[in-house]
């Protein structure tokens, strides 16, 4: 509320007009002054854990849930390219365990068995993107409904009421994250492809020297600094079009006019606010899947050996097994526990910079 002396008190972001009239002689001189004080901003924190005081069941719930489908259709999706790779699998046992025998060392996988694997792998790992896509617009959709609802009053959701209230924008969020995905994941697929370019000495039959304490400064910064500038460019992207799933469940009628409004919303006098929450969100998430990753490491140790059995003492495919199996329990928790929190505050964080 502001109160003006002799004035009655008036609600904060109403106008405040005042007009004074100065007489001399013949001539009155009036002057307005308009004044727009702004609404107190309710701050992101305070709003998702008021979200979360009285909706925590609804939405975890419902992220557990969608976590569980990942996870089936995830693993499902692994055994058939692990099935159908599993013939090269055993060609490279077989070989190892013929040098074994002739006191060699076993050379590992041959490059027609590293080819052969990666081709027949490739289908069934590139249906896990789609899913990942598809698993974020149901939690950012369900996020930006509790947070549309609360603001009407209605707090009280389940999985279920969740569950049908966002069923109505499932494809038209996936579309919205689809194009996000296409408008920032080839950004970030270069940025990686640099690093691995550095860091593995090359690719194909192109050889540069590997990353290392030897080599040389400026080529230590060129190696680490271009992918860091290639990941920069995509975070650029993702933060203007961060907003696009929110703006879907308010009122954009396609996925297009939904990341225009989001690249309007996140830019002008506004940009830093949602910069600064946009950058604390990315590395919240960073940080929580490295926190994860590292304390899902123990897991692969029984998952090895369970693998081991089934393979008859297949060292190669336990390998491949163990190396993804931290990594995917890590996203699995990132998506049923941090997620959740963090497409709420994009959701509110779209309430607040929407304009009046």
């Amino acid at each position: 509320m502001t109160r003006e002396k002799g004035q009655a008190a008036v609600p904060d972001g109403v106008q405040i007009s005042r007009v004074s009239r100065i007489s001399g002689g013949a001539k009155t001189q009036e002057t307005q002054e308009t004044q727009e004080v702004p609404p107190p901003r309710r701050r992101l924190t305070a709003g998702t854990l008021g979200l979360f005081r009285d909706t925590w069941r609804g939405l975890y719930g419902f992220s557990l849930g969608v976590a569980l489908f990942a996870a089936l259709v995830g693993c499902a999706l692994v055994a058939a390219a692990f099935a159908l790779t599993w013939h090269d699998f055993a060609l490279t046992w077989k070989y190892a365990r013929a040098d074994i025998a002739y006191e060699d060392p076993p050379v590992g996988y041959f490059p027609e068995q590293r080819t052969s694997i990666f081709l027949r792998s490739v289908p069934f790992m590139g249906l896990l993107l789609p899913l990942a896509v598809f698993v974020l617009a149901l939690l950012h959709t369900a996020c930006a409904v509790a947070v549309r609802d609360a603001q009407a009053g209605d707090r009280r959701l389940g999985p279920g009421q969740l569950w049908r209230r966002c069923r109505p924008y499932t494809w038209l969020a996936f579309r919205v994250h689809l194009l996000t995905s296409v408008c920032a994941g080839p950004l970030a697929l270069l940025a990686l492809v640099v690093w691995m370019f550095f860091e593995n000495g090359g690719v194909m039959d192109i050889d540069v020297d590997r990353l290392s304490q030897s080599t040389s400064t400026p080529y230590r910064l060129l190696g680490y600094g271009l992918p860091l500038v290639v990941l920069a460019l995509a975070f650029v992207v993702w933060w203007r079009l961060g907003l696009a799933n929110a703006a879907a469940v308010n009122g954009a009628s396609t996925a297009r006019t939904a990341v225009r409004r989001s690249w309007t919303l996140t830019g002008g006098n506004r940009r830093w606010r949602a910069f600064g929450v946009c950058l604390l969100l990315t590395a919240l998430v960073v940080a929580a899947y490295d926190a994860l990753s590292r304390a899902a490491e123990p897991l692969a140790h029984p998952v090895g050996l369970a693998v081991l059995r089934l393979t008859n003492d297949n060292p190669y495919a336990t390998g491949a097994v163990m190396e993804i199996v931290p990594a995917a329990a890590s996203l699995l928790l990132l998506t049923a526990l941090i997620v959740p929190p963090v497409s709420a505050a994009l959701a509110l964080l779209r309430t607040e910079l929407r304009p009046e």
